[in-house]
This record gives structure tokens, C-alpha cells and sequence, in this order.
């Protein structure tokens, strides 16, 4: 029974159990004026000033009763004369009193009601302790219960999210202590000092945006416009950009900005654009999509295409440092933003700066109020409200997702955010003129922002899964981690035919449509891996589950790998770095993820006993994870050259898959791993050397990230001299390893998780 009901049923019982029917409110009134002058006046006072008829105040002693010294005093209204602060105590049974016949219908009620209420105060606080609290009346979880590494060397101190290497390698424990005495193995150290060096000696296809020095002695926007490249660049990057990166995300409106875009370069001369935001807006662009610009115009307008890869990012957040306060405010200079962030993650930001940039992108959106629903302005167009929905569902998704790379909080608060959906309509549907905007067209109907709008109703849901997943320290409720996982797997289920990634589909020819279907699933997948990652102890069905969903991540490898793309896909590597650069370490953190499943089906099959765990299955053999494990690490080590890589992921990958591949003995496990990061170290030396060579001797490859030849022994002799007489000079006096190589040692973490 409910304490409303409880409430109900017991003034019922003090209304009319004892006058043998329940009254109405009118009845109720009526039984009072024929009662008016055959009932005695109700008794309130208490025994003493009734007695000595005096005023009395109804307190706990009265004021007189206090006067007289008597600590205590008594009222006639329950059999044992108790006082009122004393009753709150009684059992729930009701007793009759003796002196009921003196005691009026209103006082009979008043007393009833104030029992109903001291009942409910007494369940209610009998019940408290037992409720199970909602995930939203969770307390805010203490540091030590985040599902991170907090990593401390001297005054330095950095944490490592759920995703860290660090963190992850706390899962294999004899994988960990391999790798903290890596650094006492000379062969291990020599080769991972000749791959640092060799590291140091390629040139990344892009430069870190923080080595190039700001161009300085003119103003930051007559600076850009000069800088701008030739209309026939401008042309086909513009091309690309459209093509490629406003299927998912979504933060300009197309037919707009190619109308600018028209008039700019009909009127380039018009000293107008010196106080206009279309030219950084365009040079974001393009900083954008030289990404995937293709080697002809490269090679035809170099110096165009390195001030694009370099300069031109900085130059644009000089240009934002010094834009007055209320230009600030502009949905123009919130797009340059947007599209700067997305510029500098190609170009392997570090993941922590994305992640500032991103929820600075989410404050500055809510000092501009997207997150409000805008129809409720009467001073706002119907063109810039669609727009302003579009903004906040792409800043929030970025924030998103870069939590997820860092394992660090969400900036995005938990609002509603059903009322600021953007319509399922095509850019051609409006534009600045339009006065009232066409109805939605249908989920099932194919629009340029049907995919955004997918990854919009889920959001809510995604960053509440997300949460859960980060406050791992914390009980939460096993129905509300099953439902927020169901509803994620729905999610992906749901996916619009033409949005989801199909093997079969003749869209496979189109790698820009690809790499969207790619983007939106892995965008919604990312969350429910973050679930199944916080669960430490899994069920059967939950391995599974998880083990599918790693799986996926892998498999996306194989749609952008050059080695197998079609021939005639043009500029297959392009994508294939861009792929890379937006979910590397999730492919690290997949990779790992079979690993644990092959080590727990290990594990499950030498207990003699039954219990709780994954077990290999028919459909995915050991043999076959090992061989998606190996491929993942092949794939890593072809591109040791390109920015933002690192061996460390490569070593720590190769160590722990040769430990959970058999069941020898700790001395036997430590001889596989050896192996292993000999092998994995070889190989990253041989691409690179091969790397060295193209670049040294201007070589054309087709792909740069495929050596022809890569040597497959675990310690290949002829790789332990340097080949090149001026690479064995250079590498004779280079510095030596980092201190921190190999620094994985316990002593330097403040807690783990």
C-alpha cells in the first residue's frame, strides 16, 4: 500500500468508522451544524490547567505546568496520559480511549490525521535504508573509485582513463611485469632505442600543429586572406570537405556556404571580407580536408598545401585569440571552432587537449544558449534555429566521444534534450529567406542530417552509460546496467539501412559513404564497449556480447586497410589515417579486450568446475582471435612513421597476446614474450627503415605504410647493424631511450582501479 492510500484508509477510518459511513466533504459540514449544540467543547488543555482552570499552550511541559517545576505534564487523550511529544512512538494499533465521548468530531480528526502522518514518518524511515538508490541519487564517487591510473613522478602527475595503456595493463598482470623489467634486457633495449632513433628521423605526413611557430607582423585575418590558396585548390578541397564530412557531423549549411563561397571569389578584391568571419570559415575548411587532398594538387601547389597542414591552424586560433567579445557570440566563429577542433584531431592532437577544446566548444555553446530550445524567440530566424540544433548535437557528440578517449567526465550536462532535436530535413529545405520550416520528413526517409539525428536521440542515453561506466567504485544496480546496455545494442539494431556498415552493399565502392556508416556505428558502439569494459566479472551472455562488439572494432580495419581496398579506390590511405586517428586506441583497447576473453576461456576451461565465465565457442576459435589479434598488430606497426603513434602500444599489444597463448610455466610464459617483443620491435625497425630509404633517396611508393619486404624472423641478425653509414653515425650519438620507456613500475601510481 502506498502512503497516499495508507493515508486515505486510515481518514477514512476517522471520519466515518465511527459514525458507521464514510463522509463527503459537504456531509461532513452537515453532521457538524446538527452536532453544534449537542457536543461538548473539545478538550485541549492539559490535566493541571484544566484543573486549575488556566490557559493552557499546549506545549511539552506547557508554560504553566514549567512555572510550577513540573517537568512533565499530561493531556487526556490516550489511556496511558501521554504526553504529545511521546506519542510518535506509539504501535501502529489504534486503542480505544475511555474519555471518547468528550472528545469532538473535529478533535477526533485532527488526532487520526496527526497519527496517519507519524505512521508514514515511521515507515518512511524504516524504509530509507533498504531503498536502492537511482543512478541519478548515486553520490558523487570518491577519486579512488574512477576506473583510471593516476601516474606521479615527482612534482608531475598525469591520470590515465579507463582506455590508458596503463590502466589496460593492469588487466595482465604477468604481461606487467614483463614489461617493468623490459628495461634490463639489452637486445630489448638495443632494439627499442634503434626504433626511437629511427622515429626520430621521419618526417609525419603532419607536423605537430605545436612545432610551428606563429606567423607573425600582420594582422591575423589580412594574413589569411593572403595566405589563401588558388580558386582551383580552394575548389577541390572544398569538393572533399562536402563529400566527406558533413554526412554524420553536421555544422555548416551547404547551399549557403557555397553561395558565399561564389560571391567571395566573384568579389575576392571587396575589402569587405577584412571584417568578415568567411574567410577563416573557409580556411577551416580546407585545413579540414587537406586531409584527405590528393597527391596531384600536392605536388602542383606545395607551398599552398603546407601552409594548410602547418600554418594555417595557428594562424586561425591567433585570429580567434584576438576577435572581440561580442564576435565571439557568433554561430560563425562557434563553426570555426568546431571545424578547428576537428582539424587539429586529424592531425593527432593529443587526446587530453582535445578533450579541454572539446568541452570548451560545449561552454561557449551554452553561453550562446543552444542547449534552450530556440522556437520560443521571436527575434531568432527559422534558419539560424535549425542550425543552432544542429551546433549543440555536433559539439555534444565531439565532447562525447573525446570523454570516451580519455576517460575523463562529460561536459555535456544530462538535460532534455528532446526539445531541441534538429528536423529530419535535407539543406536544400531551407535557408535564410525561409519563414516557417517544413514538417520533419520521416525516420525511415534518407536526409542529409539522418544521421545526426540518430546519434541525437540516443545521445541521452549514451551519456548516462558512459557515467555509469566511470563511476565503477560505485553499486549500481545490476536491471539498471542490463537496460542502459539493451538500449545501446537497440540503438545499433535500429541504425537506417543506408546508415549501417554492410560487407554487400554497393556503397562499399564510395569510401566517403563508408567511412560515415563507419563513424555513426562506431560513434553509438563506443558507449556500450565503456559498459561492457566496467564489468569485471562478466556472465557468459556478457562475454559474448562484449566479445562481438571487439570484434566489430577490429573488423572496421579491414574497410580502410590500402592492402586490401579496390584498386581503383582513389586515395585509400588517406582514409586509412583518418580512420586510425579517430579510434586507434579503441582498436588497442579491442584488441586487448579478446585478449582477456582468450585468457578467462583459459581459464574457465582447466577449472574443474563448473562456473560463470566465457568459454571459446565454434564460431570464434582461439586460432581465429589470435590471427585478428596479430592483425591488428601488423596493422599498428605499419604505421610507426605516421604521427601520433607510439611503439609502447605495439610492445604492450604483441607481450600480452604471446602470454595468454598457452599454458607453460611463468619461465616458459617469459621466454614466449621475449619473443614477442622482439618480433614486434623488428618489425617497427624494418618499416621504419624502409620508411628512411623512400624518404632519403625520394622513392615513389604507392603506400608508403607497406614496405615491400618485412622480415618475419623474431630477431632478425641482419637488423642489429644500422645498413646506412650516415644513419650509424647519427644513431652513434643519439641520447639514448627515455627514462620513462619502460615505466610501468607500481611505485609510481598513487592508486589504480
Amino acid at each position: 500500500m502506498t502512503p497516499f492510500s495508507l493515508a486515505l484508509f486510515l481518514l477514512s477510518r476517522a471520519t466515518g468508522i465511527k459514525h458507521g459511513l464514510l463522509l463527503t466533504n459537504d456531509a461532513f459540514d452537515m453532521s457538524l451544524l446538527s452536532q453544534g449544540n449537542k457536543r461538548a467543547r473539545p478538550v485541549v488543555s492539559c490535566l493541571r490547567c484544566r484543573e486549575k482552570k488556566l490557559k493552557c499552550d499546549r506545549a511539552d511541559p506547557c508554560e504553566n505546568c514549567t512555572k510550577a517545576g513540573q517537568s512533565d505534564c499530561t493531556y487526556n487523550q490516550h489511556p496511558e496520559s501521554i504526553p504529545r511529544a511521546k506519542r510518535i512512538q506509539l504501535a501502529p494499533e489504534i486503542a480505544k480511549r475511555p474519555e471518547e465521548k468528550e472528545i469532538g468530531i473535529i478533535e477526533d480528526v485532527q488526532q487520526r490525521l496527526a497519527r496517519v502522518e507519524e505512521l508514514l514518518a515511521i515507515r518512511a524511515s524504516r524504509d530509507l535504508p533498504t531503498q536502492n538508490p537511482r543512478p541519478n541519487d548515486l553520490p558523487s564517487p570518491r577519486l579512488q573509485s574512477h576506473p583510471g591510473t593516476l601516474v606521479v613522478k615527482g612534482s608531475r602527475s598525469r591520470y590515465h582513463g579507463q582506455n590508458g595503456r596503463i590502466t589496460l595493463l593492469n588487466q595482465f598482470d604477468e604481461a606487467k611485469g614483463f614489461v617493468n623489467q623490459c628495461c634490463q634486457d639489452s637486445s630489448i633495449v638495443k632494439l627499442a632505442k634503434e626504433v626511437q632513433f629511427l622515429q626520430s628521423k621521419t618526417k609525419s605526413f603532419f607536423s605537430s600543429p605545436q612545432s610551428i611557430s606563429e606567423l607573425e607582423g600582420f594582422p591575423e585575418l589580412l594574413q589569411l586572406l593572403k595566405c589563401l590558396p588558388p580558386k582551383e585548390v580552394c575548389d577541390r578541397l572544398l569538393t572533399i570537405y562536402t563529400t566527406n564530412f558533413e554526412q554524420t557531423l553536421r555544422i555548416l549549411h551547404v547551399p549557403s556556404f557555397l553561395r558565399q563561397y561564389d560571391e567571395f571569389w566573384a568579389h575576392s578584391d571587396d575589402e569587405t571580407y577584412l571584417g568578415s568571419s568567411f574567410v577563416p570559415q573557409l580556411t577551416s575548411v580546407l585545413a579540414v580536408s587537406v586531409t584527405l587532398g590528393d597527391k596531384v594538387i600536392e605536388a602542383d601547389h606545395y607551398a599552398s598545401w603546407e601552409y594548410l597542414k602547418l600554418n594555417s591552424v595557428n594562424l586561425l586560433q591567433a585570429w580567434l585569440r584576438n576577435l572581440p567579445r561580442k564576435h565571439r557570440t557568433e554561430l560563425a566563429t562557434l563553426q570555426i571552432e568546431i571545424l578547428i577542433l576537428l582539424a587539429r584531431q586529424l592531425r593527432s592532437v593529443a587526446a587530453e587537449e582535445s578533450w579541454k577544446e572539446a568541452g570548451s566548444l560545449v561552454r561557449s555553446a551554452m553561453v550562446m544558449g543552444l542547449h534552450v530550445n530556440p522556437s520560443g524567440s521571436t527575434k531568432m530566424s527559422i534558419y539560424q534555429a535549425e542550425i543552432r540544433r544542429r551546433l549543440w548535437f555536433t559539439i555534444a557528440e565531439m565532447d562525447l566521444q573525446a570523454s570516451i578517449t580519455t576517460g575523463m567526465p562529460i561536459m555535456t550536462p544530462q538535460l532534455d534534450f528532446h526539445d531541441v532535436y534538429p528536423a529530419n530535413l535535407n539543406d536544400s529545405d531551407f535557408d535564410h529567406t525561409t519563414t516557417e520550416l517544413p514538417d520533419s520528413k520521416p525516420s525511415e526517409e534518407r536526409t542529409d542530417s539522418l544521421a545526426l539525428i540518430t546519434l541525437a536521440k540516443s545521445l541521452s542515453h549514451r551519456i548516462m552509460a558512459v557515467n555509469t561506466a566511470h563511476h565503477l567504485g560505485l553499486k549500481i544496480d545490476s536491471n539498471e546496467y542490463m537496460k542502459q546496455r539493451q538500449t545501446l545494442e537497440n540503438y545499433l539494431r535500429e541504425i537506417h539501412p543506408s546508415l549501417r556498415m554492410n560487407r554487400t552493399s554497393s556503397s562499399q565502392n564510395d569510401p566517403s559513404v563508408l567511412f560515415n556508416q563507419f563513424l555513426l556505428d562506431f560513434y553509438i558502439r563506443r558507449p556500450l564497449l565503456c559498459l561492457y569494459r566496467s564489468v569485471k566479472s562478466k556472465t557468459p551472455d556478457l562475454s559474448a556480447s562484449s566479445l562481438n562488439s571487439y570484434l566489430a572494432v577490429l573488423s572496421y580495419q579491414d574497410y580502410f586497410d590500402p592492402n586490401l581496398a579496390d584498386l581503383d579506390v582513389q586515395n585509400s590511405c588517406g582514409y586509412w589515417h583518418m580512420f586510425h586517428t579517430f579510434c586507434q586506441n579503441d582498436i588497442m583497447s579491442a584488441a586487448l579486450g579478446v585478449c582477456e576473453y582468450m585468457k578467462l576461456s583459459t581459464q574457465n576451461a582447466d577449472q574443474v568446475a563448473e562456473g560463470p565465465g566465457p568459454t571459446i565457442s565454434a564460431l570464434h576459435t582461439k586460432a581465429s582471435l589470435i590471427r585478428m589479434v596479430e592483425n591488428t598488430l601488423d596493422s599498428l606497426s605499419r604505421r610507426i612513421g605516421e604521427a601520433g603513434n607510439n611503439f609502447k602500444d605495439i610492445l604492450l599489444l604483441s607481450v600480452v597476446s604471446q602470454s595468454i597463448r598457452g599454458r607453460g610455466s611463468l619461465e616458459t610464459k617469459q621466454g614466449w614474450m621475449m619473443q614477442g617483443a622482439k618480433k614486434a620491435l623488428s618489425a617497427c625497425r624494418q618499416y621504419l627503415l624502409t620508411a628512411d630509404a623512400v624518404s632519403s633517396f625520394g622513392l615513389q611508393q604507392t603506400d608508403p605504410t607497406h614496405p615491400s619486404t618485412v622480415q618475419s624472423d623474431s630477431v632478425p641478425s641482419a637488423f642489429l647493424q644500422m645498413p646506412d653509414l650516415n644513419l650509424a653515425a647519427d644513431f652513434a650519438n643519439f641520447p639514448g631511450l627515455q627514462n620513462d620507456l619502460f615505466s610501468f613500475d607500481e611505485d609510481a601510481f598513487a592508486w589504480n582501479s
